[in-house]
């Protein structure tokens, strides 16, 4: 019992640590990009590094974190731009269509509210989808966009299970604000990420039981 409590203890300062180190490096590189262009291949660097964690063995042997995430980083600066600001550029569609809406007749409101709500919750929840998916396959912005959406449409338990896990991290920071500077974008991407890979819709490189993932077997999928 003992050696049990000692583990998890052990496992949850381990994985603690190294989504504070990940917010941190998230933190420097958003700066580093002038934030306009820092901070969509900072949030893909986190995913892409939580990617490779989960498929590990043992993340207290991966090393090198701070290269691995630079890495990421620049991998991502083109293609994570283009989908940050895609999906920024359909919230802001929907914010000034709700505007809009906010005008005009109470019966035109009632219809086209509803479908408004409608759109906002079907985006909230590929926004969710897509960033774990962008760490998983190599694709241009809009497959990955493409993907996310066909996920929420074919497997909506799935997605909407994915979702809901980085909404429980986001209502705690709401009820625990000092939450937000030591685990920020990192605990919201482990929820989402670990929930979509244990969904078993993503295929998972086979490696030898007890080894570590070796680095040519967490590069990403460029097909289905």
């Amino acid at each position: 019992m003992i050696d049990r409590l000692v583990t998890l203890h052990t496992h949850v300062g381990t994985w603690g640590w190294r989504l504070l180190t990940l917010h941190l490096l998230w933190l420097l590189h958003t700066v580093r990009g002038g934030v306009v262009l820092g901070v969509f291949p900072a949030t893909a660097a986190v995913h892409e590094v939580l990617r490779h964690d989960l498929m590990s063995d043992d993340i207290a042997e991966r090393r090198g974190l701070r290269a691995e995430f630079d890495a990421a980083w620049r991998a991502n600066l083109r293609t994570a731009n283009v989908l940050g600001y895609a999906l920024t550029l359909l919230w802001a569609v929907l914010l000034v269509e709700r505007q809009l809406l906010a005008g005009a007749g109470s019966g035109l409101a009632g219809a086209a509210g509803s479908l408004l709500w409608f759109a906002a919750v079907f985006l909230a929840v590929v926004s969710a989808q897509v960033w774990p998916l962008a760490a998983h396959y190599d694709e241009a912005a809009v497959l990955h966009l493409r993907r996310a959406a066909t996920l929420v449409l074919a497997r909506p338990v799935i997605a909407l299970g994915t979702a809901s896990a980085g909404g429980v991290i986001l209502a705690a920071y709401y009820l625990v604000p000092g939450l937000v500077p030591v685990l920020g974008v990192a605990a919201p991407a482990l929820a989402t990420t670990f929930c979509l890979r244990r969904s078993g819709i993503l295929p998972t490189p086979a490696t030898p039981h007890g080894r570590t993932a070796a680095p040519h077997d967490l590069t990403k999928e460029s097909t289905v």
